[in-house]
């Protein structure tokens, strides 16, 4: 079995506990183990692909957030977390990692056959030098 992939099953892991855990709000990364902790996002710039052309920068990987609602009652699809917050949790994420910039590259409600609502946002990970 290669890294990847070992990675991969050790996150999807993590993110079904997690899951478990904390209702439907889940976290899935290609780049192995993700470290839970007291980690702001505040320190964690967001920028283009362009923008990013423009930096030295390594790449950390791919970081995404999903929630999945299961209920069809109504005042559980209102109470829906919000886009922000999601993005803020990639964000999160960036930060465990030791990243200091992130690039979206979606985020918003797609389909998801078991779920009644699901969002999704989606994020690639990096770690800019920036001279300090």
């Amino acid at each position: 079995m290669n890294k990847a992939f070992l990675a991969t099953l050790g996150a999807t892991v993590l993110a079904v506990l997690f899951t478990a855990g904390c209702s439907n709000l889940g976290f899935r990364t290609n780049a192995g183990d993700i470290a839970v902790g007291n980690v702001k996002a505040g320190n964690v710039d967001t920028y283009t692909s362009a923008e990013m052309s423009r930096f030295k920068a390594r790449f950390l990987g791919e970081v995404t957030t999903y929630y999945c609602e299961n209920s069809l009652n109504p005042a559980k699809l209102d109470n829906l977390p919000s886009l922000s917050s999601m993005a803020k949790s990639l964000k999160v994420q960036v930060s465990q990692r030791g990243g200091n910039a992130i690039v979206m590259k979606q985020c918003g409600r797609l389909v998801d056959p078991s779920c009644s609502a699901y969002l999704e946002c989606n994020g690639e990970a990096y770690s800019i030098d920036r001279g300090f």
